[in-house]
C-alpha cells in the first residue's frame, strides 16, 4: 500500500497526483457532482466496486516509472518522533441534573437548570409541534429557517419507549461541528484546519476539540444526551470528505430503536437530537424482576447501591459511541465523530478499595465513590493518513479498506503515559475503519510482558486470562486488560505493539511475532510499537487534580479469581444464518433490488444473504430480519462467504454468547463470551445464542469494516419486542430526513426475513403501523 521511505522523489510525485485523483472523486461524490452510476460508466469504478487499475489513480497500478505498484506517499512526520508527545485523556464530560415536572398533558418533560436555555426533553420529538404549527419559530431550525428544531422523527413511532420508567436523571449537551484550530496530534505536527477534523465540544455552541469525549454512566441513572450539530451548512466546507449530517450510535447500549442511532435518522446542521439512554439492565422484564440482586445495581455515589431489574451477567462496562450516518460512516468516524463511555455498577464500580461483597475492586481508584480513571484508562486506537500539508486525508482507494500509516491513540500519534509500578486497567477500542490490531506488551529488551483478560465487547468474561498477548482485534471490538507494573521499577519502558500486519484494507495479511513485529515493516509503518509506558514515582490525579499518588501508595486493587456468571446455552425456538460476501452477477442480486444509485450493469461490492436466500445490498427500506417477540432464544451463524477478506460484523442492541468458530475450539478469550462484534477470519464462521428483549424498533447488523458498511453490507433487522400496545409491536415506518422534516414510507419485507409460518400479507395486516399520532403535547 504504502511507498518505501526511501524510494525516488519521481516516484513520490507519482503516488502525490494519484492519490489527489482519488481525493477529486471522493470530493465530487460526496458533494453530489457526481453518482455512483457516473463513474461505473465511465469506467472509474469495475463491476467489483474497485478503482479501475489504471497509473495515476489506484495505488496498486504499475508505476510508469518502474514495474511496481504505484503505491501511496508516506504522511509527513515534520520531524516527529514516536513516544514524545503525552497521551491526552479522553475529555470527561460533566453530567447536568435533571429536573422531573408533569405538563398539562400528564406526561414528564426533564428540566435542565435555567441558566442553560435549554428546552426540556420530551417523550416526543420537537418536531411533532413543528409538524402542527410550522410557522412557530421556538420549533423550527434557527440556523436555516427550515425544519425542524429537533431531528428526532415525529409522533410515537419515535418517541423515547417506557419514557416514564426510564425517565433521564442527567443530562449531557454535546455539539458536534469543526475543531478547534489547535487540534494536532503532535506538537510537531502543523495545526488542522477547521474543516479536516470534526470533533465533540461540551455544550450547545461549543468549538469541538479531540481527544474523544468520555462520559462516565451508571446504571439505575437514565441520561438525557442532547446532541446539536454545528457542522456547516455548506457541504463543500469538509475538506474534500465527511458529510454533514449525523445520527450518532451508542455501540452496543442496550436502548431503544429511537435512541440507537441507525435507524436512518441523521439529522441537519442547526438542530439537535435528543438521545434517551435508559441503561437498562437486559432482561429486565425476565429475571430479577423485583430488583432484589445486589449484584444487578449501580452506585448511589454515598457509598451503597440502587438496584435495578435485569440480568447482573449481562453486566456492560466498556462502550463507545460513533456517527453511523448512512453510506457516510467511515468519513465521519475518520473524521472524529466518536467518543467513550464507561458503564459502571455494582460489580464494576470503578474503586478498588470498598468491599461490600459486590463489587470486584478492580484497578481505577479511590478518591471518587465511582468511577475513578486515575488506573482505569481509555485508549481509544485507529491510524490515519495525512496530506503533503499535514492535514487529515481520506485514501478511499477501493471498497475494500482505508488504511492509514499513522498510529494514533486518543488523537495522539505514538504518545507516551506515565503509570506507577502497579496495577492498571486498559480499555482498548479500536476505532479503526479497516484495520485489525494484534496488541501485545513488551520490555525494553523486546521480552513479552503478560496481561490478564477481564471484558470483552465491554462484558466481563467468567474468569480473569492470564495470556501472553492479544488475539486480533477487529474494528469496533474493546478489549479491557490488566497490567501490572509492579514488577518494574521507575525509568523502565514498556511498549505497546501492533503485530497486525497489513499489505491492503481487505484483511490482516499476518499475525506477527512480537520480535518481528518490534522490528517494524517498512510497507506497513503501523507495525510495530505505537505507544510506550514510562515507570514513574509519582502521578497527578485525574479525579482530583492537585493530589498526588506515589510508587509507595498500596495497591488495594484486586484481580479477583471470578468476576462473573457464565449464561447457559439453552435449545433455541429458531436459528438464522446470514453470509456476508463480495457480490456475484448484477448489481441487484437475485432479489431484484438495488441500494440508490447502484447502476443495473454494475455489481455493487457487498452483499449479505439470509437462511440462503437471495443476496442482496443496504436498503433502509427493507427488513431483512423479523424477531416476532421478546424473550425468545435465537442460535445465529455468521459467515464470511469468500475469502481473501475479512470482516468484523457487528449485531445492534444485543449482545450473543459466543458458541463456536469454524466448528473449531474457540479461543479461550471468546469461548461462550458475551460480544457484539465477531470478527469471522477468511472463509469462517461464527455461532451464538441471542435474545432479544425490553425495546423495539428497527436496528441493524452490518460489518464494522465501515468502508464495507457503507458500500451496502448492511442489513435491517425489526424487533417487535416492545411493550405490548406500544408502536413497537408494529412495523416501523422508514423515516425520510430532508432538511424540511421527515416523510415516511412503508418498508419491503424479504421473505428471509419472516420467521417460519409468518407470511408478509399476515405481518402488514395485524402489524403494520402507517400512520403517525402527533399527540397534544404542546406544552
Amino acid at each position: 500500500m504504502y511507498i518505501l521511505q526511501n524510494a525516488s522523489r519521481i516516484r513520490y510525485r507519482e503516488a502525490e497526483r494519484a492519490r489527489e485523483n482519488r481525493a477529486e472523486i471522493v470530493r465530487a461524490l460526496n458533494q453530489e457532482q457526481v453518482t455512483r452510476r457516473e463513474l461505473f460508466k465511465w469506467g472509474l469504478f469495475t463491476t467489483v466496486g474497485t478503482l479501475a487499475m489504471v497509473n495515476g489513480l489506484s495505488p496498486f497500478a504499475r508505476s510508469a516509472f518502474a514495474d511496481i505498484p504505484t503505491g501511496a506517499p508516506r504522511s509527513p512526520l515534520f520531524g516527529a518522533k514516536k513516544f514524545t508527545t503525552e497521551l491526552h485523556r479522553c475529555q470527561l464530560q460533566a453530567p447536568i441534573p435533571l429536573r422531573r415536572k408533569v405538563a398539562n398533558n400528564g406526561e414528564s418533560i426533564a428540566k435542565f437548570p435555567n441558566e442553560l436555555g435549554e428546552l426540556p426533553g420530551r417523550r416526543k420529538s420537537y418536531h411533532t409541534q413543528f409538524s402542527k404549527n410550522p410557522d412557530n419559530a421556538k420549533f423550527r431550525n434557527p440556523l436555516t429557517g427550515r425544519g425542524p428544531i429537533e431531528g428526532r422523527p415525529p409522533g410515537e413511532i419515535f418517541a423515547h419507549q417506557r419514557w416514564e420508567e426510564y425517565f433521564p436523571e442527567v443530562g449531557y449537551l454535546l455539539s458536534i461541528g469543526q475543531c478547534a484550530g489547535d487540534t494536532y496530534m503532535h506538537e510537531s505536527f502543523p495545526y488542522q484546519n477547521s474543516d479536516s477534523f470534526w470533533c465533540y465540544g461540551s455544550g450547545r455552541s461549543a468549538v469541538g476539540s479531540m481527544p474523544p469525549f468520555l462520559i462516565k454512566a451508571r446504571y439505575s441513572e437514565p441520561m438525557l444526551t442532547r446532541v446539536y450539530n454545528n457542522m456547516p451548512v455548506d457541504r463543500s466546507q469538509n475538506a474534500g470528505f465527511g458529510r454533514n449530517e449525523t445520527q450518532l450510535h451508542f455501540h452496543n447500549a442496550h436502548n431503544g430503536a429511537e435512541s440507537d442511532g441507525a435507524a436512518n435518522v441523521h439529522h441537519f446542521p442547526g438542530t439537535f437530537y435528543d438521545y434517551r439512554w435508559s441503561t437498562t439492565l437486559a432482561r429486565a422484564d425476565k429475571i430479577n424482576t423485583d430488583a432484589s440482586d445486589r449484584r444487578a445495581s449501580g452506585p448511589d455515589g454515598n457509598g451503597g447501591l440502587n438496584l435495578v431489574p435485569g440480568d447482573f451477567r449481562e453486566i456492560q462496562g466498556s462502550m463507545w459511541a460513533h456517527d453511523h450516518r448512512f453510506f457516510f460512516t467511515a468519513e465521519n468516524v475518520y473524521k472524529g465523530n466518536f467518543g467513550a463511555i464507561n458503564y459502571y455498577s455494582g460489580p464494576d464500580r470503578g474503586n478498588e478499595e470498598m468491599d461490600d461483597g459486590v463489587n470486584l475492586r478492580l484497578p481505577s481508584g479511590t478518591l471518587l465513590d465511582w468511577g475513578n480513571t486515575d488506573f482505569d484508562v481509555n485508549l481509544v486506537i485507529w491510524d490515519c493518513c495525512y496530506d503533503a500539508s499535514g492535514q487529515l486525508f481520506f485514501d478511499i482507494f477501493d471498497t475494500e479498506g482505508m488504511l492509514g500509516d499513522i498510529p494514533a491513540v486518543n488523537g495522539s500519534y505514538a504518545p507516551f503515559f506515565e503509570v506507577l509500578p502497579r496495577k492498571y486497567r486498559f480499555r482498548l477500542l479500536n476505532a479503526s475503519m479497516s484495520r485489525f490490531w494484534k496488541i501485545g506488551l513488551a520490555d525494553q529488551q523486546g521480552r513479552a510482558v503478560p496481561v490478564h483478560f477481564i471484558a470483552n465487547d465491554g462484558n466481563l468474561v467468567v474468569s480473569p486470562l492470564q495470556i501472553p498477548t492479544l488475539g486480533p482485534q477487529g474494528m469496533g471490538e474493546r478489549f479491557d486488560i490488566i497490567v501490572d507494573f509492579s514488577q518494574f521499577r521507575k525509568g523502565d519502558r514498556i511498549y505497546l505493539v501492533n503485530q497486525a500486519l497489513h499489505r491492503d484494507g481487505r484483511r490482516m495479511k499476518e499475525e506477527l511475532s512480537l520480535k518481528q513485529a518490534i522490528r517494524g515493516d517498512d510497507k506497513d509503518p503501523v507495525v510495530g510499537a505505537f505507544m510506550e509506558f514510562r515507570i514513574v514515582n509519582k502521578v497527578e490525579s485525574v479525579d482530583v487534580p492537585g493530589v498526588f499518588h506515589r510508587a509507595s501508595d498500596p495497591d488495594k486493587s484486586q484481580i479477583p479469581p471470578l468476576l462473573t456468571e457464565q449464561i447457559p446455552i439453552v435449545a433455541p425456538v429458531r436459528t438464522r444464518h446470514v453470509e456476508f460476501k463480495k457480490s456475484g452477477g448484477d448489481s441487484r442480486g437475485a432479489d431484484g433490488k438495488c441500494i440508490p444509485d447502484c447502476p443495473e450493469y454494475a455489481t455493487f461490492p457487498w452483499t449479505i444473504r439470509i437462511n440462503g436466500e437471495d443476496h442482496h445490498s443496504m436498503n433502509a427500506n427493507r427488513i431483512s430480519m423479523l424477531i416476532p417477540a421478546p424473550g425468545e432464544v435465537e442460535h445465529w451463524t455468521y459467515e464470511n462467504g469468500g475469502g481473501g477478506w475479512d470482516h468484523p460484523i457487528h449485531l445492534h442492541f444485543e449482545e450473543g454468547i459466543t458458541m463456536g468458530r469454524n466448528g473449531m475450539q474457540l479461543p479461550d478469550t471468546e469461548r461462550l463470551a458475551r460480544k457484539d462484534v465477531w470478527r469471522l477470519g477468511e472463509g469462517g464462521s461464527v455461532t451464538f445464542q441471542v435474545q432479544f428483549g425490553e425495546f423495539g424498533g428497527s436496528y441493524v447488523n452490518h460489518c464494522h469494516n465501515t468502508v464495507h458498511e457503507d458500500f451496502a453490507m448492511l442489513a435491517r433487522i425489526q424487533l417487535l419486542t416492545g411493550v405490548a400496545g406500544s408502536p413497537q409491536t408494529s412495523i416501523t415506518p422508514t423515516p425520510n430526513p430532508t432538511p424540511d422534516g421527515v416523510f415516511f414510507t412503508d418498508p419491503e419485507i424479504l421473505p428471509e426475513g419472516l420467521p417460519r409460518g409468518w407470511s408478509d400479507e399476515g405481518v402488514r395486516t395485524a402489524q403494520l403501523q402507517t400512520t403517525i399520532a402527533s399527540g397534544d403535547d404542546d406544552d
